[in-house]
């Protein structure tokens, strides 16, 4: 990338840096270059789409190439958001795109209680999809 990359972006690239996500993606099986360096090299918007968005990786047993998440930092009453997480299980690797509302591309309802997501996703009803591409959804 060029020394003009926007703020934004170089901010974004650290924290994924900062946080491990090119290893949770090395250990899924999944490209990080091209699914997340790439992607945000070629976003054209001049903000970050994941603004309200905390990164993080969560790493425990059962899920041994960690995950990484990029869930909304606050849900207000009645706001539709969207959360996303990456990550391999039972032989394959996931890219699950979450919104706490109906949509057309949903295939099941989750609502979470457990310490493996994010305390702000817990007791909602997500509506869910794994979405083949591996890109982060506002990236595109």
């Amino acid at each position: 990338m060029n020394a003009e990359i926007p703020a934004w972006k170089s901010s974004l690239l650290a924290k994924w840096e900062e946080i491990g996500a090119a290893g949770v993606f090395e250990r899924a099986g999944m490209n990080f270059q091209e699914s997340f360096v790439q992607a945000i090299i070629d976003y054209k918007g001049e903000k970050d789409p994941y603004a309200n968005h905390e990164w993080s990786v969560f790493q425990f047993a059962r899920l041994s190439s960690g995950v990484v998440h990029a869930a909304p930092k606050e849900i207000g009453e009645g706001e539709q958001v969207v959360w996303e997480e990456w990550y391999f299980e039972d032989g394959s690797s996931h890219h699950n795109v979450l919104r706490n509302h109906k949509h057309e591309l949903e295939k099941k309802i989750v609502n979470l209680n457990d310490d493996e997501h994010p305390a702000i996703v817990m007791n909602i009803d997500w509506h869910y999809y794994d979405d083949a591409d591996r890109r982060p959804l506002f990236l595109r």
